[in-house]
């Protein structure tokens, strides 16, 4: 099953803050995608399905500076905020930035979402429950 970019935005169009992630996780999975990678710095996600598909979305703000020391203490509090819906997607992004976030990785097979350095030092790994 191939998905495309337009399904993923309609089903990310229901997502107001990190509370309804994990409906849009459900939502995208049902489309065949495997995983994902958002980067921090401009919002821009890669989404993977089987035989090597991918569709990526563009940048969505004019880039951040991601700081260069993490803050994984910072970047939990931020993380829960989020979760209980204190902040969109961009606000959630700057958070992240501000913490030395780089990029996330969510696994939907695995049910996780993995926060990493720009050098790939794990930050935080979550399940997720979709």
């Amino acid at each position: 099953m191939m998905f495309t970019l337009q399904q993923i935005q309609d089903a990310h169009s229901n997502v107001e803050s990190g509370k309804g992630f994990p409906q849009f996780a459900k939502t995208i999975r049902e489309l065949g995608v495997k995983s994902l990678e958002t980067f921090v710095e401009d919002g821009s996600t890669n989404y993977l399905g089987n035989d090597d598909y991918k569709v990526s979305a563009p940048q969505q703000y004019a880039p951040l500076l991601i700081y260069g020391i993490p803050n994984a203490e910072k970047f939990l509090a931020d993380l829960r905020n989020h979760q209980q819906g204190g902040t969109d997607f961009f606000q959630f992004c700057k958070d992240c930035a501000d913490s030395g976030v780089y990029k996330w990785i969510v696994d939907i097979d695995a049910k996780t979402c993995t926060y990493y350095t720009e050098a790939g030092t794990v930050i935080f790994e979550e399940q997720i429950p979709i």
